[in-house]
């Protein structure tokens, strides 16, 4: 029977990155669907669940894409609802990459760390232009992993909203901080030991300069792999080299992380019917991948 993979996005259109990837990974159809909204879910989800019967239901997947991870788990919680024994339908939640993303900058911090015998434990974490949805789902995953997070952005509002957003919804205190020069940014970093950059393509947020003066920074991490990189001195290739007295790692080896576990994420829904990814899924696959 042929495995099926029903993408959900809230976005106009579904991610062509997301689709094509889908089919390397094996998925034999892929069916995009676009700006789909919560309240259309239930009734889309019943359409696909019985039509190939209950061996239908184990080859078919459920992926919630778009802009707004929220959304997309909101729809993707719907969806786990609808369903019922023996038309279990695999569900699997990444929006524009956010969570296999954010899963890989803090593995691939974490593997940095190891090498100067530390942990995430009890440590202080900068995440700027944390805001977007990359840094918000890597301040959940911090926020868990026992970490002090700080999100920074432009705006001092939007800070403390998504900050109490996160915070609500992890249970842990994270703290949202306006940055809006470097100068601010450096202030922030000067007392972190890790430093992420989930901002914008092509915008530098801290020069190199600053990097290299940050006494306690241990791990500089950099999403963005379009010049000028986010954090100065960390370029794309980057992994684990030294920037000052931080451990860098660029865009590219963050991004080979990231397909891998968004690879292992669909081959767990298709082999395994019924299975439900998130975010933590995302994580977990990330450990098991560095091997820690």
């Amino acid at each position: 029977m042929k495995n099926i993979l029903i993408y959900l996005d809230t976005d106009k259109r579904a991610s062509l990155f997301d689709i094509l990837f889908s089919y390397d990974v094996g998925y034999d159809v892929v069916v995009p669907l676009g700006g789909v909204t919560a309240d259309e879910v239930r009734a889309l989800v019943q359409d696909a669940m019985f039509p190939r019967g209950p061996q239908g239901a184990k080859c078919t997947t459920l992926f919630f894409g778009g802009s707004n991870p929220e959304e997309a788990e909101e729809m993707a919680e719907i969806a786990r609802k609808t369903m019922f024994p023996p038309f279990q339908l695999s569900v699997v939640i990444d929006p524009k990459g956010a969570f296999t993303t954010s899963s890989a900058m803090i593995a691939k911090a974490v593997e940095a760390l190891k090498t100067r015998n530390e942990s995430l434990q009890g440590k202080r974490a900068l995440i700027l232009a944390g805001t977007g949805p990359v840094g918000r789902i890597a301040a959940r995953i911090l926020a868990k992993e026992g970490v002090n997070v700080f999100l920074t952005s432009r705006s001092s509002k939007k800070a403390e909203e998504i900050a109490e957003k996160v915070t609500q919804k992890v249970g842990k205190l994270v703290k949202g901080v306006k940055a809006e020069t470097p100068e601010e940014v450096f202030a922030l970093a000067q007392d972190c030991e890790l430093l992420l950059s989930t901002g914008a393509a092509g915008v530098e947020l801290i020069p190199q300069s600053y990097v290299e003066k940050l006494s306690k920074c241990l791990v500089a991490v950099d999403a963005n792999a379009v010049p000028p990189t986010g954090i100065g001195g960390v370029n794309p290739g980057d992994d684990k080299k030294e920037v000052g007295k931080a451990l860098a790692v660029g865009a590219l080896a963050v991004g080979g992380l990231r397909n891998k576990i968004a690879r292992k994420m669909l081959q767990v829904a298709m082999e395994t019917g019924g299975s439900f990814l998130d975010y933590e899924s995302g994580y977990k696959f990330a450990k098991e991948l560095v091997g820690f």
